[in-house]
């Protein structure tokens, strides 16, 4: 039996180090930025009691050198820091490399329970009309080991006048 841990470990420890240390430089040589992305557009689908449907359009910028397929991608919504909904992509994408495009996403949301801390949270502010909101989430490439890409946006809207 020593005999075979001799011959074990001479030939394989060096082969299974080369080949963890080959994986460690393949997963830091596929180093991607995070997307820029930003809302655009959102249209309203469905409204019940309990929830609200939006299609949300975001636009999406890929500042790396390579293209960005993405199979899929989720976000959450705040406004003035509450989170009013959340989505998900209905179908994968590709960003082209220093590329930019448009993509889809239902937000669902539930007015009856984040209104009343939303209308309080704006109450205090006082009558200015910029709201901040901030649009969180990642996408999840369609890469081998590359694991899913966080991004955030923040902004401010100006609310209609009276």
């Amino acid at each position: 039996m020593m005999r075979a841990l001799r011959g074990f470990w001479p030939q394989r420890v060096p082969r299974s180090l080369a080949g963890v240390a080959l994986l460690l430089s393949a997963c830091a040589a596929v180093h991607f930025q995070a997307p820029d992305i930003t809302p655009t557009a959102v249209e309203l689908i469905d409204v019940q009691l309990d929830q609200q449907r939006f299609k949300a359009t975001l636009h999406v910028y890929n500042p790396n050198d390579r293209a960005l397929p993405i199979k899929s991608a989720h976000c959450t919504l705040e406004i003035e820091g509450v989170e009013v909904g959340s989505g998900e992509t209905a179908a994968p994408f590709n960003v082209p490399a220093h590329g930019e495009t448009d993509f889809d996403m239902v937000v669902t949301t539930n007015f009856a329970k984040s209104v009343p801390d939303l209308l309080l949270r704006v109450a205090r502010r006082g009558q200015l009309p910029d709201v901040s909101y901030r649009v969180s989430g990642s996408v999840n490439p369609d890469i081998t080991l590359l694991p899913p890409i966080p991004f955030a946006k923040s902004g401010q809207f100006t609310l209609p006048s009276q």
